[in-house]
């Protein structure tokens, strides 16, 4: 085994060594076959073996000629070294012999001598094999081969025969059987190595038969390096004489190349925004090869063609789509959208409209402090100033100058005397607390003789727990309106309503939506937009992006005040700096009340009035709001259009609401004298509340009847 290593790594040692030197025009293989006379030269040292007894000397020698042949594969490593590998057949059958002179025996031929008698001992044996023989060899002269290898047998069989046959003399036989042979024996070689190895050497002579046949006769000689059976000692070293014949085979010669490189260009054009100049892009690259083989005898032609198709992109400067249109589309108060109209309408109407007077200053819990109200207190230097006429037409905003209000009128009429009665809320920390009622009640006085200079003796006050007519005593809604100090006056016009005639303006349609329409190729930066009338400005616009749709309120200050169209226009910039206008204009048409006076217009005057307070929870009418009612009274006219609309706080159920403030409504009528069918009963309740009912006095003012008296104003007169 260790012989057959080493010859291994000779040989991998000269592939490797050599591989690269063999020339491109000559063979790199031969194949063929090999046969060959083998005598295989036996050496022992036994006297027999172990499965076949006989006496006689120990057998020393031996032969056995027999024929072998195989096939062969030879590859060159260079011009000198070769690598080869043989497989075949070669037995290692043979024959051990061995003579021994067994005695004499009288000569019968009548002389007085004896005759020598001879034996020999044979033992025959039977080894075919099959061989694995790699060979590392060299050719000197170019002619001559040399070898060293190893090869491997495996015995396919291990039978042998053995037997003692008398030579001489003829006449002598074996005793009992009168046999002339003896000690016969057949079997099996035991105990068998059947891997037979040997160290290869060889010689041959090349002789050449035709330009690829090569004939070489050789001799081979192969040394053992195993013993035939464990048994005994028994080596075989076979010589071959015979001949090797190889065919060469040649390479093909190596292919021939032929590249060619094609060229296309794929360009588009495209007009971009924002360039100054032409510029010109590779987008990409892309490479194909096509191989097409061609043969011409042994010649392989390779034609290899790439195609490089290269895209390229131009961007020629151009400027950017940009339009813009504006459309136009009139509205309801309620967003809904109307018919198309021809013009807007803008249309003045007088009105004339009362503001009640809510005489209850509401104080916080446990305090009588004026300045914790929310009250508008002055200084006595303002009073100068003051005029109930100049306050907003606001509700609330008029209770917030009650005592401001109260005092003013004082001063007109000297000889009108005023009761302040403090009340609490009978709950918590101010249960019982009359001299809480006692000093809010103070408060309120004082503040009117400081500021006011009303004298204390036309004022006096009073103290009392819960209010006459108290709110829920349970509810912390009602606590909080009971917590106050209650006005009452001998003369009604301290405390009658306040009465602002103002102009109302009324437009058709109420409202106008502007909805542009902007189409921009690479994005809008930033937008205007500007209504106007004869150069004065009445709305300004402007963002980034999109313009949004508008929606104009037409009456909402500032409006349009002359007979002149209004013009709109928008204006918008692209992100590259371009920019676009769009100009559109709407008739206005003006109906101020002198004008329609004048021209002999329909007109109309409309007076609204509000009674307060009803107790909570009533719907009786109070000897004020009987006096107020004759005063609405005598604005009726029969061709008038009465609505009397009824309403509540949120406290307690929308139905049971609903119902009270229909009953208001009715208790208001019949003081009116109103037949059915000359007035318009709406029953709102909570459903609507007109004021903040977070705040006590923004409940108290829920709690009312608004009367509205749509009189129509005669034409008539000549025009100035």
């Amino acid at each position: 085994m260790k012989a057959l290593f080493w010859c291994t790594c000779v040989v991998a040692t000269g592939v490797a060594l050599y591989a690269q030197s063999t020339p491109r025009n000559k063979p790199w293989l031969y194949v063929g076959g090999w046969v060959a006379y083998q005598n295989n030269i036996q050496s022992a040292d036994f006297q027999s073996l172990p499965n076949a007894f006989r006496c006689g000397p120990n057998y020393t020698t031996g032969t056995g000629g027999v024929g072998s042949f195989g096939v062969l594969a030879t590859y060159p490593l260079g011009d000198v070294v070769t690598a080869e590998l043989r497989l075949g057949y070669a037995p290692l059958s043979g024959r051990l012999f061995r003579n021994e002179i067994i005695g004499n025996t009288a000569d019968i031929s009548g002389a007085n001598r004896t005759t020598t008698v001879e034996s020999m001992h044979e033992l025959f044996t039977t080894f075919p094999a099959l061989v694995v023989e790699p060979v590392l060899g060299g050719v000197l002269f170019r002619r001559v081969r040399v070898g060293i290898g190893m090869r491997i047998s495996y015995l396919l069989d291990n039978q042998f025969r053995q037997l003692e046959t008398l030579t001489q003399p003829d006449y002598v036989f074996y005793l009992p059987d009168s046999s002339r042979t003896r000690n016969r024996a057949t079997g099996m070689v035991e105990n068998l190595y059947r891997m037979q190895y040997h160290l290869s050497l060889s010689a041959g002579v090349d002789f050449p038969l035709a330009e690829e046949l090569t004939i070489t006769p050789e001799l081979r000689y192969y040394f053992p390096l195993v013993p035939v059976t464990r048994d005994v000692k028994w080596h075989i070293a076979p010589i071959a004489i015979g001949a090797a014949v190889r065919y060469a085979l040649y390479p093909p010669p190596p292919p021939r190349y032929f590249y060619d490189t094609v060229y296309v260009r794929d360009t588009s054009t495209i007009a971009s925004v924002g360039l100054e100049r032409e510029e010109i892009t590779r987008l990409a690259a892309e490479s194909t090869t096509v191989r097409r083989e061609e043969k011409q005898g042994d010649q392989l032609l390779v034609y290899s063609t790439t195609t490089i198709t290269e895209r390229y992109e131009r961007r020629m400067p151009r400027a950017a789509l940009l339009s813009i249109d504006v459309a136009v589309r009139p509205l309801r108060s309620d967003g809904s959208p109307l018919d198309s109209v021809a013009r807007v309408v803008i249309e003045e109407t007088e009105v004339e409209e009362s503001f009640p007077l809510l005489p209850q200053v509401f104080f916080p819990e446990g305090s009588s402090t004026l300045d914790l109200t929310r009250l508008q207190l002055l200084q006595p230097a303002d009073t100068a100033d003051f005029d109930e006429k100049r306050l907003p037409p606001a509700t609330l905003d008029i209770y917030r100058h009650l005592l401001n209000i109260v005092g003013s009128r004082m001063r007109r009429h000297p000889a009108a005397k005023l009761v302040i009665t403090g009340t609490n809320a009978n709950a918590g920390p101010e249960t019982g607390n009359i001299a809480l009622s006692q000093a809010r009640a103070a408060a309120v006085r004082d503040y009117l003789v400081r500021v006011w200079g009303i004298d204390p003796n036309r004022i006096t006050i009073r103290a009392r727990n819960l209010p006459v007519s108290p709110s829920n005593t349970t509810t912390p809604e009602g606590q909080e309106e009971n917590r106050r100090a209650e006005l009452a006056a001998s003369n009604p016009d301290i405390l009658r309503p306040v009465t602002i005639s103002n102009v109302s303006v009324n437009a058709n349609p109420p409202l106008v939506e502007f909805l542009p329409r902007v189409e921009s190729e690479i994005g809008i930066a930033s937008w205007q937009a500007a209504i106007e009338q004869e150069g004065k400005n009445i709305r300004s616009l402007s963002g980034q992006a999109t313009p949004e749709p508008y929606r104009w309120n037409v009456t909402e200050q500032p409006y349009p005040k002359l007979d002149k169209p209004v013009t709109v226009t928008y204006t918008v910039r692209d992100r590259t700096g371009q920019t676009m206008d769009k100009t559109l204009q709407l008739d206005v048409q003006q109906l101020t009340v002198r004008q329609k006076r004048f021209e002999q217009r329909d007109d109309k005057r409309i007076d609204r009035f509000s009674l307060i307070v009803f107790d909570f929870n009533k719907a009786e009418l109070t000897p004020s709001h009987r006096q107020l009612l004759a005063d609405v009274k005598s604005r009726i006219q029969p061709q008038s259009k009465i609505v009397i609309a009824g309403y509540a706080d949120r406290s307690g159920d929308p139905d049971y609401n609903r119902e009270l403030a229909r009953r208001r409504c009715i208790e208001v009528q019949r003081a009116l004298e109103l037949p059915d069918d000359a007035v318009t009963i709406v029953p709102k309740g909570s459903d609507e509340l007109l004021y903040d009912n977070a705040i006590p006095e923004g409940r108290s003012y829920c709690r009312t009847v608004q009367i509205t008296i749509e009189t129509p104003i005669a034409n008539g007169g000549t025009k100035e």
